[in-house]
């Protein structure tokens, strides 16, 4: 049951997040206020297991992205995978970065879900750090690529980034590739 009322909650949260209610949740579940409650404790601990099982999925997204002979290709893959996530599911992305709820204030055992996403970016940036790809040190650099990321997703989730797919691709490849060449031995 727990599942389905987790299942059901992403799910309003995916179509309008104004929707989230215990008794919407329990509805699109097809059980009762109670067992939301039962479950989850409020409205709180709902969207604290939502946020962390939004950073589950997206470390699979993550993990699942296939490693090459190339650092910085990996690391643009790693990028784009994050994008394509938050592209089909902004909302969760959004609940995930924005926190947009009043109610979600994550527990530190919510927040390893997010490190856990970090860590997979750190390993990707250590590696290119290692080959002296990119210069700085890791845990810092880790931290630039996602928060530029997180900005470039950002506008494109916002309509900013331009009215055509073509063009927001060009601009996202284009502040990418900036960034990285940016970190670059020689670059500064």
């Amino acid at each position: 049951m727990r599942d389905d009322v987790l299942t059901a909650a992403i799910g309003l949260v995916e179509r309008d997040r104004l929707l989230v209610t215990a008794r919407a949740v329990a509805a699109a579940a097809d059980t009762s206020t109670a067992a939301v409650y039962e479950l989850f404790g409020d409205k709180a601990g709902l969207l604290r297991a939502v946020f962390y099982e939004a950073f589950h999925r997206l470390r699979d997204v993550l993990a699942a992205v296939p490693s090459t002979s190339g650092p910085r290709t990996d690391l643009v893959a790693l990028l784009r995978a994050t994008r394509e996530f938050a592209t089909r599911h902004p909302m969760l992305f959004e609940l995930m970065f924005a926190r947009p709820f009043a109610e979600l204030e994550p527990e530190p055992s919510d927040v390893d879900a997010a490190i856990e996403v970090m860590r997979i970016v750190l390993r990707a940036v250590r590696r290119a750090t290692d080959a002296n790809v990119l210069v700085g040190a890791p845990r810092d650099v880790a931290h630039v690529l996602v928060a530029a990321n997180r900005g470039f997703i950002a506008a494109e989730l916002s309509g900013v980034a331009g009215s055509t797919s073509a063009n927001v691709e060009r601009r996202w490849k284009l502040g990418v590739d900036a960034l990285l060449d940016g970190l670059a031995p020689g670059a500064r």
